[in-house]
């Protein structure tokens, strides 16, 4: 969900290169106003149905993606596993009503930010997820953390609330960030090379189908 994007990003991106190929099919073929206006109507349907699709595709998946981490940060909280210490970065945060839990606070009421981290311990860096009280302020890119890692879901993280300011000083300074490989917008999604290929292979697609519909329509 987190370091691995690259389905539902190529998919999103494709169709958008879909419709758009649609909508330039008509004019390709050279058919008549009429037939190029159907052919804009069924693309602008289409849009609508594949679009709605997606978003409530990916609305289900990031319920689902919040429910593991609400799982996760209980596991963690009733001591039913043992997590791994590791320093973090802030990368984005959206504010969710679940509940929060930090092994110094305790367990505090929504609202929560669903904040992703960059994560840097043992093994390759990646990012996760941990629900953090709102009033610690880790809403900006860079912010550095102490992190607790779940052993079994690679994804999920509980921010250590016990971490002092020098603490936090020496996360930053950790030299990891500079000699690990850390993942990114870009690694995740698989690559912009890959974006690109799909708006096109999706955009030719469309205008090729439109085409012929048109040419049929005329």
């Amino acid at each position: 969900m987190l370091n691995d994007i690259a389905t539902p990003t190529r998919l999103l991106v494709g169709v958008m290169g879909l419709t758009v190929g649609a909508l330039l099919g008509g004019p390709v073929a050279g058919a008549s106003p009429l037939a190029i206006g159907v052919s804009v109507v069924v693309a602008a349907a289409v849009q609508v149905v594949l679009m709605t699709g997606v978003v409530v595709w990916l609305q289900r998946a990031d319920r689902r993606f919040l429910a593991e981490v609400e799982r996760g940060t209980g596991e963690i909280a009733r001591g039913a596993v043992v997590p791994q210490p590791a320093i973090g970065r802030v990368v984005r945060q959206k504010t969710v009503r679940v509940a929060s839990w930090g092994p110094g606070r305790g367990t505090l009421p929504p609202p929560t930010g669903a904040t992703v981290l960059t994560a840097v311990g043992d093994g390759p860096a990646r990012r996760v997820c941990a629900l953090v009280p709102s009033d610690l302020g880790l809403h900006h890119r860079g912010v550095p953390a102490l992190l607790l890692l779940h052993p079994d879901r690679p994804e999920v993280a509980v921010l250590d609330d016990r971490a002092t300011y020098d603490g936090l000083v020496r996360v930053d300074a950790d030299p990891r960030w500079r000699t690990e490989r850390l993942p990114t917008d870009r690694t995740v999604v698989g690559g912009y090379v890959g974006l690109l290929l799909a708006l096109l292979v999706a955009g030719a697609a469309g205008v090729g189908v439109s085409a012929l519909a048109t040419a049929v329509l005329a």
